[in-house]
């Protein structure tokens, strides 16, 4: 690329959050364009972008200038007091020369978050002095500390303020910066600039403070400054620009807009000449490992290698010696000795802690080493798992080692890995989150202040796909286009999201990663620190790993902690101790279990979907189970693959080989390639390939390039005709090759996570109830998951008792083989601390009264609002109080309670209070207001309201015998019911959700209907919605009449018709009554009854005559009724419940 006359020296990009709208590739093409040779970046604060910019751009052939337009605190940085945020700092931009600039730009960056953080990450000039080798500086924009004094009218200051900048960064390494915006103020300032540079020979240079990519985004960007302010563009005190100039401007705009300054656009070329940084890829930085006793590094692992060995009874084994030695050659000659022996050390002190590890997860499960060295639970060559699917010594970069740990003790293996090797060489790795195509359409519509509902309604158009984007949504959803091509508001907010769509929103913590270095931080990125105070790399993963730092996944997994709760009940109860490493693979409970689909709470199969699948599949041994979570995905299910699984599976479809070598690699899927690994054994065993090779083979079919895909087709060929394979079976192989690997699953992560899913299973079916209560306990902070936990309780024969004061501990326990007893931290409001301190409290006694239960407690810990839930939920009902008389006299109680313990404190209480026994308790219960107790629905709904479920009964069960009458099915016999079988259900709402149809927008609903024994969800459509809106309230009875769809994977009710359970007797038409065989006597009585309940229905009687036949009569009109709950309790009582049917 020829020389450019003009190089962008201050620019920001998406990673100046919500403040540059510039993304990284789409500049870099403007600058090719107008064939600029250099770039610079300078986003505010932060170095977030930095790598990115630097490899993008260097792929684009422009030479990247790395930079950052710092803030400078007036004084020390340290000062935080007194300044609001406009006062708090200047602006200065700093762009590194070389390697030593670069690593003195990521030090003052990172002391910005560490250290000078006050409204922004803030340096001062005292840090800019030690760190200011390879730098040069420019005085930035009109918020720079020369262009503030200028337009204070401060000249000398400002002339003193350049002169230390030029001291502090060396002669020549500091410019005046004079830019084009516009700004009226910025014409004074550029002014001044002259003038400096007249007087003190600091030269000048021009910029443009570039934030968006064009021109015409001007309007887009400041809708991003009020997105970011949380204000909107007709409020007149918004944030904005004051023009639209600020925008990647062109070499000849530049030239022109400073034609009396030919210098300070020469100056932004040799500035760019000067710039030249060389970052070096290739290096790892491994933190060092430090054997014990000073043993040599590999001498260790091979130890630990052999030790595996003998505690596995893996000695002598041919095959294992040969596949070790290869594994450790290979780990020694790409220098990953440390690597393992840094991820053996931790896991071995979580182990060693009694904090749960995971079996494995992804490739690593394939490393015979791993295996030995206890970072995985599986044996690879026993399930046929590659090395080098997880280490290809013909593929750099470092190896990709995952863990799972127990979810609630992770931290402390992180916090071991910090103390190990240093606070400033570890740090959890920074991500950011981006404005997807309905966020952002909420977040534009919002600072144009269009209503609420609009932009509502025109976000959910944008279908909530993976990948969605507002432009496909467009091309995808006619209604949304045809509203963007002729509603101009539409139009607008649209094109603004577009603009904006993708760009950074904001900057979190990753869940998981980690990164360990050997040195530092510092040196190798620059720190940032979030607004919870949690510090965090300021490059986000991919980056670091292309620096060659070591990032490792520390992810937390409930089901570890479940299954450790479990084994910990059954040792307690059974005085058992489970070895999951040796826990058979083959235990039939398991495998009817599995077959069976009850599988709510096992791990990775308890989704609808995964249960129907078992239920077809039905799994015999271990390697379906690994083989029904490689399949369990999009690819596999739409391609029919899964589904010829089945059949082949089951003998009903034939199990073909195209060559008979490839029966022993593919004879477990049955004849099936399921796994990437087997990808790799088919070109390894016909091809001649090696695994190394084979693995490249994977990453190409993956990839799908075709030079790449022909040049391996010629490859496997000539291999298989070496091998004796004709040429058009071989080609036939490598097309199957193609075909699966589109679909081919890791089949080292597969392992690993169906070993989990068996132990889970293994549980469930051998210890239910310890099982049950372990994972209780682990969902006590969701509601919906404990409710569908207990309902799965209760299928399997367990009984889930409620919350008791005198009873409960603080989580789920064990009362014996069939129950359970609910935890007092399940409870809603009912903290940690709370629950513990009644446990403490009580001892190994009971509380008597609720007045004994308030002197007791610790009431700084146990506060009223927690002793309300314990009253609504039913805690307190040993007591033998109503619960409205218990919460009506809780504050004279507490205030009793409160008083005596201040007392008691400071050492007031009289000996009559100190010897005050039970009857002095007895005595003020006594004296408490008796209120009535609520009404059953109210008693209920605080139960659903704390526990997520009903303990004393269901607003549905008084009803039980009526609801007969008027269902025709419960949600339990659903299956029993053909698809669009008209069926009538009665139920309660206990989810509404309002939405509108995505063709006309029309209103609809979606319910959660719950009856006695499960739950459905219906769904209201417009015509239907319209009739019945009124009718849908939260927590009410309804009678439904609508259409079963079965054709999803859990069925649904498309709704008719809906009434309130109240008008349900109006639906009635007609009543049959059975009178054959009935005694005569009863004629009068019935006559009588139906007589007291006159109205409009008729009734008909059926009768048997002399002659054996049967009649039915209609009574006359004097006798038509208007039925009642209490008609059909009479009728019922007098006649028999069997006699009475009704017309609906």
């Amino acid at each position: 690329m020829s020389g450019s006359e003009f190089i962008h020296l201050h620019l920001h990009t998406q990673y100046s959050l919500l403040d540059g709208a510039c993304r990284i590739p789409e500049i870099l093409s403007i600058a090719k364009n107008y064939k600029m040779d250099s770039l610079a970046i300078t986003d505010h604060g932060s170095m977030f972008g930095a790598i990115e910019f630097y490899l993008e751009a260097q792929k684009a052939g422009i030479k990247p200038i790395i930079g950052c337009e710092v803030y400078v605190a007036p004084q020390s940085r340290l000062d935080k007091g007194g300044s609001g945020i406009e006062d708090a700092a200047n602006h200065l931009i700093l762009l590194a020369r070389d390697e030593e600039g670069y690593r003195n730009l990521m030090k003052l960056v990172s002391i910005g978050y560490l250290e000078g953080f006050y409204y922004r990450p803030r340096i001062d000039k005292e840090v800019l002095a030690q760190h200011a080798q390879g730098l040069i500086g420019s005085s930035a924009c009109l918020k720079g500390e020369i262009a503030s004094l200028i337009l204070q009218k401060r000249f000398n200051d400002a002339l003193k303020a350049a002169d230390t900048y030029q001291n502090i960064l060396g002669k020549g390494n500091f410019y005046l910066e004079i830019q084009g915006n516009s700004i009226p103020e910025q014409k004074i300032a550029n002014a001044g600039m002259v003038k400096i540079s007249e007087q003190s020979g600091i030269p000048l240079v021009a910029t443009n403070d570039v934030h968006y990519p064009t021109k015409d985004k001007a309007q887009a960007h400041e809708a991003l400054l009020c997105i970011q302010t949380q204000t909107t563009l007709d409020d007149p005190k918004h944030m904005r620009f004051q023009t639209d100039e600020f925008y990647f401007t062109s070499p000849e705009e530049m030239k022109k807009l400073f034609k009396d300054y030919p210098q300070a656009i020469k100056n932004t070329v040799e500035i760019a000449k000067r710039c030249n940084l060389e970052l070096d890829f290739r290096k790892m930085h491994l933190p060092k490992y430090v054997p014990p006793e000073g043993k040599d590094k590999e001498k260790f692992l091979l130890e630990l290698c052999e030790r595996g060995l003998t505690d596995k009874n893996l000695r002598n084994l041919p095959e294992v010696q040969i596949r070790l030695d290869h594994e450790l050659k290979i780990i020694r000659d790409m220098g990953f000795i440390s690597y393992f022996l840094i991820v053996w050390d931790f896991i071995h002190y979580a182990k060693s802690q009694g904090i749960p590890v995971g079996p494995g997860r992804g490739s690593a499960a394939g490393s015979l080493v791993s295996f030995l060295l206890e970072i995985t639970d599986l044996n690879p060559l026993k399930y046929g798992l590659l090395f080098e699917r997880f280490l290809n010594p013909e593929r750099m970069g470092l190896p990709d080692i995952d863990i799972d740990f127990c979810y609630e003790r992770r931290q402390e293996v992180i916090d071991y890995v910090t103390a190990k090797y240093g606070q400033e060489n570890v740090a959890q790795i920074i991500t950011f989150g981006t404005m997807q195509a309905r966020a952002v359409t909420r977040d534009v519509g919002r600072v144009m202040s269009i209503a609420y509902a609009d932009v509502d309604r025109i976000a959910k158009m944008i279908p909530a796909e993976l990948d969605m984007s507002l432009k496909k949504a467009l091309e995808t959803t006619p209604e949304l286009n045809n509203l963007y091509k002729n509603d101009p508001q539409i139009t607008k907010l649209i094109n603004t999201a577009l603009s904006l769509e993708g760009l950074n929103r904001h900057a979190s913590v990753h869940a998981a990663g980690v990164i360990i270095a050997d040195k530092p931080l510092n040196n190798y990125m620059p720190i940032f620190k979030t607004g919870d105070d949690q510090i965090t790399t300021g490059y986000s993963m991919g980056t670091l790993e292309k620096i060659g730092l070591l990032k490792v996944d520390f992810l937390g997994l409930r089901t570890l902690t479940v299954i450790n709760e479990t084994l910990k009940l059954i040792k307690k109860i059974h005085g058992i101790e489970i070895d999951l490493e040796k826990l058979p693979l083959d235990d039939a409970n398991t495998y009817k279990l599995l077959a069976s689909s009850h599988t709510i709470g096992i791990f990775q199969v308890e989704s609808s979907g995964m249960r129907d699948l078992l239920k077809k599949l039905i799994p015999e041994r271990f390697e379906d189970l690994i083989a029904l979570l490689a399949l369990y995905r999009p690819g596999p299910i739409g391609s029919g693959m899964l589904d010829d699984f089945m059949t082949r599976k089951h003998g009903t479809n034939p199990i073909r080989y195209e060559h008979p070598k490839l029966e022993p690699i593919l004879k477990e899927t049955y004849g099936i390639m399921v796994y990437q690994e087997q990808i790799m054994q088919v070109a390894s065993v016909l091809a001649g390939f090696s695994l190394a090779q084979a693995d490249i083979l994977r990453k190409a079919m993956g990839k799908k390039i075709p030079e790449v895909m022909e040049k391996e087709r010629k490859n496997f060929l000539n291999g298989c005709i070496k091998n004796g394979i004709k040429e058009s079976i071989s080609s036939k192989i490598f097309d199957l090759i193609e075909y699966f690997s589109g679909y081919g699953f890791n089949k080292s992560h597969s392992t690993a996570y169906a070993l989990i899913s068996y132990r889970t299973a293994y549980l469930k079916a051998n210890y239910p109830v310890e099982f049950m209560t372990a994972l209780l306990t682990s969902e006590r902070d969701n509601t919906d998951k404990i409710v569908e936990y207990v309902n799965e309780s209760v299928r399997m024969g367990l009984k889930v008792q409620p919350p008791d004061i005198n009873e409960s501990d603080v989580l789920f326990k064990v009362e014996d083989e069939k129950t359970i007893r609910f935890g007092l931290l399940a409870i809603k409001n009912v903290g940690r601390g709370a629950a513990e301190s009644i446990v403490k409290a009580r001892g190994n006694g009971k509380f008597k009264v609720l007045e004994d239960l308030c002197h007791n407690l610790d009431l700084r810990l146990v506060n009223r609002k927690v002793l309300e839930s314990l009253i609504k939920c039913g805690a307190l009902d040993y007591f033998g109080k109503s619960r409205a008389g218990m919460l009506a006299s809780l504050d004279l109680l507490l205030e009793l309670a409160q008083k005596t313990q201040k007392e008691k404190s400071s050492g007031q209480l009289s000996f009559f209070d100190q010897s005050m026994n039970e009857s002095g308790l007895k005595k003020t219960e006594n004296n408490l207001p008796h209120v009535k107790e609520w009404a059953e629905p109210q008693l209920l709904a605080f139960e659903k309201d704390m526990l997520g479920f009903y303990v004393s009964g269901h607003p549905l069960a008084r009803y039980a015998k009526q609801l007969k009458r008027f269902v025709s099915c419960s949600t339990s016999s659903l299956h029993e019911h053909k698809d669009q079988d008209i069926i009538k259900i009665v139920g309660l709402i206990v989810k509404i959700k309002l939405t509108v149809t995505r063709a006309k927008q029309e209103k609809m609903a979606i319910l959660k209907i719950e009856d006695l024994e499960g739950s459905i969800e219906a769904l209201v459509f417009p015509r239907a919605f319209n009739k019945i809106n009124s009718y849908i309230q939260p927590n009410s009875i309804v009678h439904i009449r609508g259409v079963l769809d079965l054709k999803q994977d859990t069925p649904k009710i498309i709704v008719e018709d809906m009434f309130p359970f109240e008008k349900i007797y109006k639906l009635i038409t007609g009543m049959n009554i059975n009178l054959s065989g009935i005694r005569e006597n009863i004629f009068d009585s019935l006559k009588t009854l139906l007589g007291d309940y006159r109205g409009n229905i008729p009734v008909y009687l059926r009768l048997d005559t002399p002659a054996k036949s049967r009649v039915q009569l209609v009574v006359g009109e004097g006798l038509y009724v208007s039925p009642n709950e209490k008609l059909i309790q009479d009728l019922d009582e007098l006649l028999g419940e069997e006699r009475l049917s009704l017309m609906i």
